[in-house]
């Protein structure tokens, strides 16, 4: 029996396997793009500046009698608010906001709108340091409301109870990676990476938008400081081993990585059977 030829492979064959390995690349390429510059990365961790926990009382006295905050209400929010902060139809009434509140919103860039009636969304903040505290310590001085809260976040702060208290009473609007993804894609409950510890704070006493206030009896004043801890560790340690595929959860991340191992997989499988036809 004459002993078998080897066949030279032919040149559509070699091209077929050449067409898959390009294929299974490319496809890699669109996977990594999504994945850290595309639909799936993560939200762009906005840059705030972290407002002082308190104001001393000396220097909150001085800028309500000087007229500095008052000055700045006049023409900045008094239009909407009311000259002694009343509300109007415009604008709620401020004389119950307290300091928190009229921290938040006007470092978050929530306040002042343009127009009444616009979707308030954050922002940039519209004022400096100084202008803001002589606004907040105006309007605080215009009835009872919430102080701004006490914040401290340390390498001592309880990460993992911190996790237990976002879950439990977080995570189910703002998603579990705090992107902001699981109400309205962000539009309701915005992301919170990035967010300076004191407003975290602040939104969790005053409940702002569609957001439920919480008082101590729900979350105590501990909890408010391990919350923001694991928001800071979210922020800029939650992938110490490598990129995260945009904080949408353990399952549609997990989806990912089995898709790019599998894909690059088939591609070196592809490339060693193309050598070894040669």
């Amino acid at each position: 029996m004459p002993a078998p030829r080897l066949v030279a492979p032919r040149e559509w064959e070699l091209d077929r396997h050449a067409a898959g390995g390009l294929v299974g690349l490319g496809t890699i390429v669109v996977l990594g793009w999504a994945a850290f510059a595309g639909p799936l990365a993560g939200p762009p961790v906005p840059v705030v500046a972290t407002p002082p926990r308190e104001l001393a009382a000396a220097g909150a006295a001085a800028q309500v009698t000087g007229g500095e905050g008052a000055g700045l209400y006049q023409a900045s929010c008094a239009a909407c608010h009311g000259q002694a902060g009343e509300g109007t139809p415009n604008g709620p009434a401020l004389t119950s906001a307290g300091a928190a509140a009229t921290d938040f919103m006007l470092r978050t860039g929530r306040m002042p709108l343009a127009e009444p009636g616009q979707s308030v969304r954050r922002g940039r903040p519209a004022f400096a340091d100084a202008q803001i505290q002589a606004l907040v310590a105006f309007v605080a001085s215009l009835g009872n409301g919430p102080p701004i809260p006490e914040v401290n976040v340390t390498d001592g702060t309880d990460i993992a109870a911190g996790r237990a208290a976002y879950v439990a009473t977080c995570a189910a609007c703002h998603g579990a990676g705090a992107t902001g993804d699981a109400v309205g894609g962000g539009a309701v409950a915005p992301g919170l990476l990035g967010t300076a510890a004191t407003q975290v704070g602040e939104a969790i006493r005053i409940g702002p938008g569609a957001m439920p206030a919480f008082d101590r009896r729900q979350i105590d004043d501990a909890q408010l400081s391990e919350i923001a801890g694991y928001l800071a560790f979210l922020g800029d340690r939650a992938a110490p081993g490598g990129a995260t595929v945009g904080g949408v959860g353990p399952v549609a991340e997990g989806y990912v990585g089995w898709l790019v191992y599998l894909v690059a997989l088939l591609g070196v499988t592809r490339w060693i059977e193309r050598r070894r036809s040669r």
